[in-house]
Order: C-alpha cells, then structure tokens, then sequence
C-alpha cells in the first residue's frame, strides 16, 4: 500500500487544500489565551490565519478550537479580512483528535489537508507553499529545522544513556500536509488511540507512508510560554 494510493492526485495540475488550524488548547503555561496574544498589534490567530490567507496553494481555512473561542475567532479572521476562512469548530480532547474533528469540516473537493497550529503565528505563505507542494509531489510532507543542539537520551535515574548523531536528527514543525486519502486512512486507522500521537506525520509513518520532510525557518515557533511571545516580538520587530 505505502505511498501508492496518492498516485492519481498527483496527476491533477490544480490542488484543492484545506488548511486545519489546531487551536483548541487551554494554555496552561502562559496563563492566558495565547491564540488571542497581541503579536505586533495583531492577535496570535490572526497572524496565523493571515499567513494561509496569503498562501497561494490554500483554498480554505478551518480553525479547531474552545466552544468559548469560536465567536472570538470569527470576529478575527472578519476584522482582518481572511475571506478563505470557513468556520471555527469546537475541539477533542487531544491535539489529534481536534485535527480530525477539523477534517470532518473539510469541503467536499478537498484533495490536501494541511495541519498547523494555531500558536505558530510566524509561518510565511511561502513555507505553506513549500511545504504543500512537496506533499503535491510525495503525497505528505512536513515542516522542520535542523537541530542546533546535542541530543542525548537518558536513563530512567538521571544518567546520559547514549548521545544521538545530531546530523541526522530534524525538529519537527507544522504544517504537516497530506492527500485526503491518506489522512482519511489516519483518521480511521487511530481514532480510537489519537492521543498518542504528539503530531499527524506519527500516524503516517506506522502505516508504510514516506513523509517528506520540508526545512522551514527557525522563527516558525510557537507560542507556549511567555518566553515564547517575548521571542516572537522580537522576531517580528527585526523584520
């Protein structure tokens, strides 16, 4: 099975994606709603949304969110003219099963889902694109950096275990795009063991898929402590 499935997407020349905003979490660590953070002047999600809008391979927006949110969130992608933004729909209990739920909005001429958290308000259109097109041509594909730091493991009484080779060890990011049929096949597959999964990419490698990787910037961070949003603020300020 593996990859084979996506072949007769990859044939058709104008791909329609549906882009899933992951934004359901209750914030813990930053003790306030970071998806609605001012970034610059503009809120966190907004800064998301605004980047898939300009996104030339995006069709449509779906954000996975609080029920408390939602009208927050519409009001947002409104203020800010995100005319690709469909609707807002309430979250799971995990990261994992708020993207299906996600999934289960999609338009019925999707042929791509693309999967990003909605506390990375950095991504560029560009490395939505980049991304995208690799899964065009792969079937999925994922966004990630390189990792500047040593990797060791660790034993369970606090002793170095092993130390990783660092060149072959990627971070790993958001968006994370595949073709419907493969993420139709996730979806079915674990929807009963989501909350396993700390990404979407986990799912497809169990079952045979080859998932492309895509290096995108280091500022695609996100957004989980107040160390974070200082980061992101200067980010923004040196560009």
């Amino acid at each position: 099975m593996g990859n084979e499935i996506f072949e007769k997407i990859i044939m058709t020349e104008n791909k329609f994606v549906s882009a899933i905003i992951v934004a359901a979490g209750s914030a813990s660590r930053m003790n306030k709603d970071k998806i609605v953070l001012p970034l610059g002047g503009i809120p966190c999600i907004g800064r998301t949304l605004l980047a898939f809008e300009k996104a030339a391979t995006v069709n449509e927006i779906i954000v996975v969110t609080r029920k408390d949110l939602i009208p927050v969130i519409d009001k947002i992608a409104a203020d800010f003219g995100v005319t690709k933004y469909v609707k807002s729909v309430e979250g799971g209990s995990c990261r994992q099963e708020s993207a299906a739920l996600g999934f289960n909005s999609v338009s019925e001429n999707c042929q791509f889902v693309a999967v990003h958290d909605g506390a990375r308000p950095l991504i560029t259109p560009e490395e939505i694109d980049g991304v995208n097109e690799e899964a065009f041509a792969c079937g999925s594909a994922i966004c990630c950096t390189k990792v500047k730091d040593t990797v060791k493991i660790a034993d369970k009484n606090g002793f170095v275990e092993t130390t990783l080779p660092r060149e072959s060890l990627v971070a790993v990011s958001t968006p994370q795009t595949f073709s419907k049929e493969i993420y139709s096949e996730m979806v079915e597959k674990f929807k009963n063991d989501f909350c396993r999964f700390t990404d979407d990419s986990a799912m497809a490698e169990p079952l045979g898929y080859n998932v492309k990787l895509y290096f995108c910037s280091y500022s695609n961070i996100k957004i989980t402590t107040p160390e974070d949003a200082l980061l992101a603020e200067e980010l923004l300020n040196s560009k």
